[in-house]
C-alpha cells in the first residue's frame, strides 16, 4: 500500500470519476484505475463500484474512507513539517469558504501570507456554510470561512470546531424602490403575504433565515438562486423581495433597491473562521490561523461562548 494509492482512491470517490480524479491529480486515467485496483487487491476488498455514470464507494470503502483521509492529512502534515525545518518554504492549504469570505477576507489574507511565504498554494472551494462545516469536519478542508446566524431551532455551535469570529453584520429585507414597503422603516410579517419572494437554494443559511422569517405565511417563491448578487439584480428589476446579509458587498441601498432592517433577535450575522478542535495542525495552517487571529476585531473563542 502506498500513499498515492490512497490519494487516487479518495479523489476518485470524491469526484465520482476516474477521469476527473486523473485530471485533478495530474496523472493518466489508466494510472488511477490500475493503482486503485492494486489497492483493492492488497486490502482484499472491493472499494469502487464502476458504472456507466462514474464510480461510487462500496460499503467497505465507506468504512475505511475516514481512515484514508486521515492518512492523507498525516502525510501532508509530515511534508509540511519537513519543509518547515528550514523555514516555511512550500506547501498547500485547502480551504472552504462562503462567497462573503472570498470577497471580504481572502484577498488581503492571501496577499499577506504570500508576502512572507510566496510559495504557499491555496486551494479554495466556495460553498454554503453547511457544506464548508462538513468539509472541515471530514478533513476535506484544513480551514473554513462560514456565515453564522443564531436561528431558532438551529443546533448550537459544534464542539468539534474552533471558531474565530472576524466581523458581524445584519440581515435585511431587499425590496424594489418602487414597492410600497420601500417607504417604510419597518415591516410586519403580513406585509410579505402574497408578495413575490426571491429565495436561495436548499442548504443555504440565508434560505433557512428567510424560511424562519416567513414561517406562518404562505411564501410565494417566484425565483430561486445561489448568488446574493443575482438576488439583488432580481430585486432591482422588480421581480420580487429578497433577504440579504449586510456583510455581502452587493448588499447596498440605491440604484433600484431599498434595504429594510429585519428587527428580529436572531437577525445578526457573523463571518467566522473554523478549524477542527484539538487536532495537531500543520505549520502552514497554524501560520494562517495566526494571521486570521491578528485581524482587527477578530475574536478567538470556544464553541458556545
Amino acid at each position: 500500500m502506498r500513499f498515492e494509492q490512497l490519494r487516487y482512491l479518495e479523489a476518485a470517490l470524491r469526484t465520482g470519476s476516474f477521469r476527473q480524479a486523473a485530471h485533478e491529480l495530474g496523472v493518466s486515467q489508466p494510472t488511477i484505475t490500475n493503482q486503485v485496483q492494486r489497492l483493492e487487491e492488497d486490502l482484499g476488498v472491493v472499494l469502487v463500484l464502476r458504472g456507466a455514470h462514474g464510480v461510487r464507494p462500496t460499503d467497505a470503502a465507506e468504512r475505511i474512507l475516514p481512515h484514508v483521509k486521515a492518512a492523507i492529512r498525516a502525510e501532508d502534515l509530515l511534508r509540511q513539517e519537513a519543509s518547515a525545518i528550514d523555514g516555511l518554504k512550500i506547501g498547500t492549504v485547502s480551504m472552504g469558504t462562503v462567497a462573503i469570505g472570498s470577497m471580504r477576507v481572502l484577498p488581503q489574507l492571501v496577499r499577506e501570507m504570500h508576502e512572507g511565504h510566496p510559495n504557499i498554494r491555496f486551494e479554495v472551494t466556495e460553498g454554503g456554510t453547511y457544506i464548508v462545516c462538513e468539509g472541515v469536519l471530514d478533513g476535506t478542508f484544513d480551514l473554513g470561512l462560514i456565515t453564522r446566524i443564531p436561528l431558532p431551532g438551529e443546533p448550537p455551535d459544534d464542539e468539534r470546531l474552533h471558531y474565530v469570529d472576524l466581523m458581524t453584520g445584519r440581515l435585511v429585507l431587499c425590496v424594489p424602490d418602487t414597492h410600497p414597503l420601500a417607504r417604510a422603516e419597518t415591516f410586519d410579517l403580513d406585509d410579505l403575504s402574497g408578495e413575490p419572494l426571491i429565495f436561495f437554494r436548499e442548504g443555504s443559511i440565508l434560505r433557512r433565515a428567510f424560511e424562519q422569517l416567513t414561517s406562518g405565511i404562505d411564501a410565494r417563491i417566484v425565483y430561486t438562486t445561489d448568488g446574493a448578487e443575482t438576488a439583488q439584480r432580481m430585486v432591482r428589476a422588480g421581480v420580487g423581495i429578497a433577504i440579504a446579509n449586510t456583510l455581502a458587498p452587493s448588499t447596498t441601498s440605491g440604484n433600484g433597491v431599498t434595504l429594510i432592517p429585519i428587527n428580529k433577535p436572531w437577525a445578526q450575522t457573523t463571518l467566522s473562521a473554523i478549524v477542527r478542535t484539538g487536532e495537531l495542525r500543520g505549520r502552514i495552517v497554524e501560520t494562517l490561523l495566526r494571521q486570521i487571529r491578528s485581524a482587527k476585531g477578530a475574536t478567538d473563542r470556544l464553541p458556545g461562548r
